[in-house]
């Protein structure tokens, strides 16, 4: 019971090869029909980015809670698939071009670094719930990318930081905090995670969390470079984001720095 419980959490904290489901929808690009179109739909992906992780949270609590014993072992090996899973995505950052496969990349590195604080007696909840609600903001701020130029792509359109000042600035900051900078939600995760595993295990925590938080970070800078600097394009039109949406992500983005600043108080 406890392996079955394992394997479906496997596939909501995606492990590879059950991270492909994951990272096509994230992907998006169905090939049509109004059931396709609504579930690639930005508001729908937000929702299941964040439900799938707390439920698959919730199956590895459960696993434990039915054969601790049992669960303990079989947890350990979950934590080193997780651990490497989380380095492949990770690595697989550095070379995506196109911003959705960048981000579902990440949202698997991301959540497959839970079974790794889970082996070593980090509660997956939270972690897992401060990982997801960090990548929302630059999941609709790539929504804008797309409708404006077809396609949300490092290089296809450089420099948007002179034409498209208010989107640049807000693009940075989700950006930002889809990586773990400090006041994220995903920097208290990265944080619990390292912390409370280093306690119980040093390096196969420290090791694939570090490895995999330092390539996020590579992986962002060259999207950011390839997007919001550079020298404009001539023959595009350009459109700045609109005021109220720009308000509505600003402070969605606010707000997940309040409670990314409040769970830190928690871990420390």
């Amino acid at each position: 019971m406890t392996l079955v419980l394992f394997v479906l959490a496997a596939l909501l904290l995606p492990l590879y090869p059950f991270s492909m489901a994951a990272t096509a929808l994230l992907q998006g690009g169905g090939t049509g029909g109004a059931s396709v179109s609504a579930l690639h739909a930005p508001a729908i992906k937000a929702a299941l980015m964040l439900a799938a992780p707390v439920l698959g949270a919730l199956l590895i609590m459960l696993g434990m809670s039915v054969s601790e014993s049992r669960g303990h072992a079989l947890l350990q090996i979950f934590a080193i698939w997780g651990g490497l899973t989380s380095m492949l995505y990770a690595f697989r950052m550095l070379s995506a071009k196109d911003a959705h496969i960048w981000l579902s990349h990440l949202y698997a590195s991301a959540l497959a670094l839970i079974w790794v604080g889970a082996a070593h007696g980090v509660s997956p909840l939270l972690p897992a719930l401060g990982l997801a609600a960090s990548l929302l903001p630059l999941l609709f701020l790539l929504q804008t990318l797309t409708r404006q130029f077809g396609i949300a792509r490092s290089g296809l359109y450089p420099g948007l930081g002179k034409r498209m000042p208010m989107f640049s600035l807000l693009f940075t900051a989700a950006l930002l905090m889809a990586v773990a900078v400090p006041v994220s939600p995903g920097f208290f995760a990265v944080a619990e995670l390292a912390f409370g595993g280093v306690s119980a295990n040093e390096l196969p925590t420290l090791i694939p969390i570090s490895l995999s938080w330092l390539l996020w970070t590579w992986a962002g800078i060259n999207l950011l470079t390839g997007i919001v600097f550079g020298r404009p394009r001539e023959d595009l039109v350009y459109a700045d984001i609109e005021q109220r949406r720009a308000l509505a992500i600003g402070g969605a983005m606010l707000a997940l720095a309040v409670l990314g600043i409040l769970l830190m108080e928690l871990v420390l």
